[in-house]
């Protein structure tokens, strides 16, 4: 007998598309689940195109009709919409959006079986799977998320990781480029007259090519400063405008008119990757590549060296300076490229454009490793960046210790100075360790304490105080060791969520959650050990002892 799944994803358009990716890579492999999808009313009308395809049955849930100022009234609006047999005839929930509605809506859905975030009777939240963990402790939470979006909700919903063929990108004798000059924020996007210049370039070097502008209807005025600016007058016959011409549907079916896509981090860059247009996302403000990247080959991403980038939505900004690194000189050498090749050949582009303005930006693939999950590449600048190793150096753990898989990693190109924070680093890892050990021990010591015929309550509460203590320690250890921030967040989510009824099951469970901290602790020691020898033979620097000494 077939199984159903529900699906919750309240957020953005942008996160339905990639739920609706990793639902299909679910079909795929799983055509007899029967899947449906709890989406906001006015999202799922605009992609039903798209998702029909995928989902068995698609739930809207139009939350400003249920919406009251009265708060009773506003539960008993969405208790009784959850009461509808379609809502609640299901064998497992899985909220992808972590959000606050979709929290409240996973928990009064009448289901055994549930993954991703929810609220108990407590009204707190609740994530039980470790996938889920790593999107409520490390998505949009700084620069270290080392997996992309698609991916952990592939892994949630349990699909295994594939390696699959890379296809041949079709030949166009006419190129058709589709651009979306637009974003959500001001952080996020160019302005207008630097899109200009970029076209205009494009244009001029590319007397066969088209460019297809797509927006929405409230960026049809930002549209019309480019279309109409002096500088572009004489392309004019090969500048055509679709922004606010188009519903979503249409404006799909015109992206796969096109040949190739570039753009901000947006929705449309999705739907273009759907269509299997080769993609340019133009990274900039709070927009972090790894996790959003569109889901597919032939995508590729320019994005700033600055060391604010990537900052947070409320990270106040007013110069932009993420903008300014990325030059409209070398985004014009490398859109080129891309259009005409359909990849990017660093040797080309060095030899185009000075390291003037080289320097100052990464050029990266976004493709499958080896196991099948999707990475960034970086393309020809070796200038190292020490949150991106970081990040690996987490993707590698992780990997290991959620799915028992191994991701090689290359040496990275650190210099001296990356040496001497690996080496502040790696003492980092070891404190935390060592807590991670008086956790256990003070675990085990109060399940001896409850395991006595005379258990003395005065001994178990001094334990519980000294695990708070170690708690305590960790989240000061963050302090000091920002780049630690996402692992001690992750098992600070996870010991949150611990499994028990009873004193004796809550400290099992803590002693297990302490235990994993523990090994992975080990598992980066030795990745850092490694690098950090690898660089002392590179540079003949001599090692440290433990009392500091060479």
């Amino acid at each position: 007998m077939s199984k159903t799944f529900t699906l919750i994803q309240l957020t953005r358009l942008g996160d339905l598309v990639q739920t609706y990716q990793a639902a299909k890579a679910l079909k795929e492999i799983h055509p007899e689940v029967n899947l449906k999808l709890i989406a906001r009313k006015n999202f799922a009308e605009s992609l039903h195109f798209l998702l029909k395809d995928t989902f068995d049955e698609i739930i809207q849930l139009d939350l400003e009709s249920l919406f009251s100022s009265d708060l009773s009234t506003y539960l008993q609006n969405i208790e009784s919409w959850t009461q509808q047999e379609s809502v609640q005839k299901t064998d497992v929930v899985i909220n992808l959006s972590f959000c606050e509605p979709s929290n409240y809506l996973s928990s009064i859905i009448n289901c055994d079986h549930k993954l991703g975030t929810r609220i108990d009777s407590n009204n707190k939240v609740i994530v039980k799977d470790q996938w889920s963990q790593i999107v409520y402790s490390m998505v949009m939470n700084g620069p270290y998320c080392p997996f992309n979006l698609v991916d952990i909700y592939k892994n949630i919903l349990g699909v295994p990781p594939t390696v699959k063929e890379t296809p041949e990108i079709e030949k166009h004798s006419i190129k058709k480029l589709a651009i979306h000059p637009f974003a959500s924020a001001a952080k996020k996007k160019w302005k207008t007259s630097k899109w200009t210049e970029v076209i205009f370039k494009f244009l001029k070097d590319n007397p066969n090519a088209e460019v297809h502008l797509f927006g929405s209807k409230a960026e049809a005025n930002d549209a019309g400063l480019i279309t109409n600016s002096t500088l572009l007058k004489k392309y004019s016959s090969r500048l055509k405008s679709h922004v606010g011409k188009f519903n979503l549907e249409e404006t799909t079916k015109k992206l796969s008119t096109c040949t190739h896509f570039v753009g901000h981090d947006s929705l449309l860059g999705h739907l273009a990757k759907t269509q299997g247009l080769p993609t340019l996302t133009i990274a900039l403000g709070t927009v972090r590549p790894m996790e959003t990247t569109p889901y597919g080959p032939h995508s590729y991403v320019l994005s700033p060296r600055s060391k604010c980038y990537p900052c947070f939505p409320d990270t106040e900004c007013s110069f932009f300076k993420c903008h300014a690194d990325l030059s409209y000189q070398a985004t014009s050498a490398v859109l080129n490229h891309f259009v005409e090749k359909s990849e990017i050949d660093p040797k080309v582009i060095y030899d185009e454009i000075s390291s003037f303005h080289l320097d100052s930006l990464d050029i990266q693939e976004f493709g499958q490793s080896a196991t099948g999950w999707y990475t960034l590449e970086k393309i020809g600048n070796d200038s190292p960046i020490f949150r991106d190793f970081i990040r690996d150096i987490y993707r590698v753990a992780l990997a290991f210790k959620l799915e028992e898989i191994e991701e090689n990693l290359s040496f990275p190109n650190l210099n001296k100075e990356h040496l001497a924070k690996l080496e502040h680093l790696q003492q980092g890892i070891q404190q935390y360790y060592e807590l991670c050990e008086f956790g256990k021990k003070y675990s085990r010591f109060i399940l001896q304490e409850v395991s006595k015929d005379e258990p003395n309550l005065e001994d178990i509460k001094s334990f519980a105080n000294k695990i708070d203590e170690v708690d305590r320690l960790q989240e000061l250890l963050k302090q000091t060791y920002s780049e630690l921030v996402p692992i001690i967040d992750f098992y600070k989510v996870t010991k949150f969520n611990l499994s028990g009824e009873n004193i004796v099951e809550l400290s099992e469970s803590s002693y297990v959650v302490y235990n994993d901290n523990a090994t992975i602790c080990s598992v980066l020691y030795e990745l850092f050990g490694q690098t950090i020898n690898h660089l002392q033979k590179k540079f003949g620097v001599k090692a440290m002892t433990k009392d500091g000494n060479a």
